[in-house]
């Protein structure tokens, strides 16, 4: 989750402690595969963000035009990670229909805690409900539950067992099924992973895993939130199986995939379309909403002269220059190519919104700030002066 605060850091460094005496051998079979590897059973449901094939066909398809919604615009609206502070995104959509102007998104992507927000947004208003009760209704509490000694063998300080109940409670059959129907009219909902052993960010299409149907395209659902969520050192990588082809008796092997956030804060424009200008201007008028659920701006304070003080200052400081090289690259396309452009953050005067504090306290806290800023309607900035919200 990229909005890691100095707590989320220090596990970084309780995970180095600990390397030394984990295990975790693992075969090296099928890396000369990699590049062409597929999920078992499910073609043509992911790309690279760094993928050049994969860039030169989404340019070609919105040249031929981009997909309008009921309102008549297109709406790319993306939810980055941020832990606990996964609730702004919850309130601020809750207000947002309550406001009575929250656009019907075409496109939906996720990163980690917006990961787990994405499907309750992509499928409307209906799911408000549910989206508020899944980050202040108490049952995140329980996420940060340790694995006592069996830290010490594994990759993981925290179970994941906590963390896939909580998917789901609300990913099921039925919620696979109104994807699909959504993803057939032609809206998409996105995911970022990072696999780890490929060291690239992979964005999967969750409406055309939906559309799929059956159990195995919900276990693999559910694989892809729980590892785009799962924090490395803090929560065990998922391990997602995959075949050279899709032939039946091609090599088969396990990808390690972990928080989307480790390769990509948030995704609106993958990185490999970012030099792109639409030839035909049929992004015009198009509108990208970005919410970042943490607080972007630098904060100036005194780093204790310690090493978990120091590792965790400097871990924070490179996400957050990540963060905001990634949010100015998505405005110079929006710019360049006449779409309209907004941002939201956590004001940096807020007391709270740590990406750890799971409490119900905390998180309504949250979700009541994003709630009220939707309301007033100052919640959106379309200039980036991360000096000031």
């Amino acid at each position: 989750m990229p909005m890691i605060r100095t707590t989320v850091c220090i596990l970084f460094t309780a995970t180095l402690a600990l390397a030394g005496c984990a295990s975790g051998a693992r075969s090296d079979f099928g890396l000369g595969f990699r590049e062409t590897a597929i999920p078992v059973g499910f073609p043509g449901v992911r790309f690279s963000v760094e993928d050049a094939l994969a860039a030169e066909v989404m340019g070609l398809q919105l040249s031929e035009g981009a997909p309008n919604g009921a309102d008549g615009r297109f709406d790319l609206i993306a939810l980055s990670g941020g832990g606990a502070a996964g609730a702004y995104t919850a309130g601020l959509v809750n207000g947002w229909t309550e406001r009575g102007d929250r656009p019907d998104f075409e496109v939906v992507t996720g990163v980690s805690t917006g990961a787990l927000a994405a499907p309750f947004v992509f499928l409307g208003p209906d799911r408000d409900a549910e989206l508020r009760e899944a980050y202040t209704g108490g049952l995140a509490a329980n996420l940060l539950q340790g694995r006592g000694l069996g830290a010490f063998v594994g990759s993981g300080i925290y179970q994941s067992a906590p963390l896939r109940a909580l998917i789901e409670t609300y990913v099921d059959a039925a919620m696979l099924t109104e994807i699909a129907a959504e993803h057939r009219r032609g809206r998409v909902l996105l995911v970022a992973t990072t696999d780890l052993d490929a060291q690239r960010g992979v964005v999967w299409n969750m409406g055309a895993i939906a559309e799929r149907g059956g159990p195995e395209a919900l276990a693999l659902f559910r694989d892809i939130l729980t590892a785009s969520a799962s924090i490395p050192g803090a929560f065990p990588p998922v391990m997602i199986k995959a075949r050279a082809s899709d032939a039946l008796d091609s090599p088969a092997f396990e990808e390690m995939h972990v928080d989307g956030g480790v390769m990509n804060p948030f995704v609106a424009v993958p990185q490999m379309m970012w030099n792109w200008t639409d030839p035909n201007g049929v992004l015009r008028g198009a509108r990208i909403h970005i919410i970042v659920n943490g607080k972007a701006e630098p904060v100036v304070n005194v780093t204790s002269d310690a090493v978990g003080s120091v590792l965790g200052r400097t871990i924070d400081t490179a996400l957050k220059a990540n963060l905001r090289a990634n949010l100015f690259a998505n405005r110079t396309f929006a710019a360049r190519n006449g779409v309209s452009f907004s941002v939201t953050t956590i004001p940096a005067e807020f007391d709270g919104g740590d990406s750890l504090d799971f409490s119900p306290e905390a998180m309504q806290r949250v979700y009541d700030l994003g709630r009220m800023r939707a309301l007033s309607g100052q919640a959106w900035r379309t200039e980036l002066n991360l000096a000031a919200d």
